[in-house]
């Protein structure tokens, strides 16, 4: 008769070796537990792995079938964390307001993610989703190339902390008493929209930068709107002129980060979010190469922004 627990270890086996195919980084948390089974920088031995100085488990996250499968195969049954960072992803947990904490009397996160999209005018795509054991959700992003976006807690929304780089989430089979992590949607992740990626790295206003330079704000309704304009022309560009229109409107968005109005990487988001109607794997990293390139040179030339209705001035 086969034992519960090999049952179980063997759900988490097949868990932990379904998310290493997909290329994403996993690490054993403690059975039940959301806690890595690692040792902290206090406690570092200096030995072992850690010889050269303290390794994080961060570093040690793996997507090697091999040493997922030996991992999960005996002892103890260990929970799944997923390291979105090294694995090119960006995540967000909304939680269920926590009697006592910050955001007790607000909304969801969940809601709260769906109130800030229609506040920004951004899109709020399908994607790999997870159910928490608490009602919550995950949903996990593609990072834009070359964005690195780090985690924060209670930073987008008072039930919303993310996980790109320094941090991790329990992946779909983790048990913790409340009970088990489950995957609601499949859907490969989606690219992170812009205007996500610009909350998530706006700055405090009182945040000073280590160059001492003023942070840059959420688009206004000018820049929006022009960020809507440029990207809708790239998105129903004809064959033949697709390259035109796309150079030409990453050069008017760099204008606009070079006037400190715009995130350039909510402006990269935007326009590869744009191109992904029409662009081959073939012709993925071309259209890559004219947005890095135009959105320089449009950065190096400023548009000068004049005060009237309430627009604000290119420093």
């Amino acid at each position: 008769m086969v034992s519960t627990d090999s049952v179980a270890l063997a759900g988490l086996r097949a868990a932990a070796l379904d998310i290493a195919g997909r290329g994403w980084k996993v690490f054993p948390c403690r059975p039940g537990t959301k806690a890595a089974h690692w040792h902290k920088l206090a406690d570092c031995a200096g030995a072992g792995v850690c010889t050269h100085g303290h390794v994080t488990p961060e570093q040690l996250a793996t997507d090697d079938p091999a040493r997922v499968a030996a991992k999960w195969s005996e002892g103890p049954l260990w929970n799944i964390a997923v390291f979105p960072g090294p694995s090119g992803l960006f995540l967000l947990d909304c939680d269920q307001p926590k009697p006592g904490h910050k955001g007790e009397h607000d909304p969801d996160g969940w809601t709260q993610l769906h109130s800030l999209a229609v506040e920004r005018g951004g899109p709020l795509p399908d994607t790999w989703t997870v159910e928490t054991p608490t009602g919550g959700r995950h949903l996990l992003y593609t990072a834009p190339a070359g964005c690195r976006l780090r985690s924060t807690v209670k930073h987008i929304a008072s039930n919303i902390d993310t996980r790109g780089w320094g941090g991790y989430a329990l992946a779909p089979g983790s048990l913790l008493p409340e009970g088990s992590y489950r995957l609601l949607d499949d859907t490969d992740p989606a690219l992170l929209p812009g205007w996500l990626v610009q909350v998530a790295v706006e700055r405090a206003p009182t945040a000073i930068s280590e160059r001492n330079e003023k942070p840059v704000a959420a688009p206004d309704a000018y820049t929006a709107a022009a960020v809507r304009g440029e990207t809708d022309r790239v998105r129903t560009a004809q064959p033949g002129t697709r390259n035109k229109v796309l150079s030409t409107a990453a050069y008017a968005l760099g204008q606009l980060v070079g006037a400190r109005l715009l995130e350039e990487s909510y402006a990269r988001a935007e326009l590869r979010a744009a191109v992904a109607a029409w662009n081959t794997p073939d012709s993925a990293a071309k259209d890559d190469g004219v947005i890095d390139t135009a959105l320089r040179a449009g950065a190096d030339n400023p548009r000068r922004i004049t005060p009237r209705s309430g627009r604000r001035r290119a420093a």
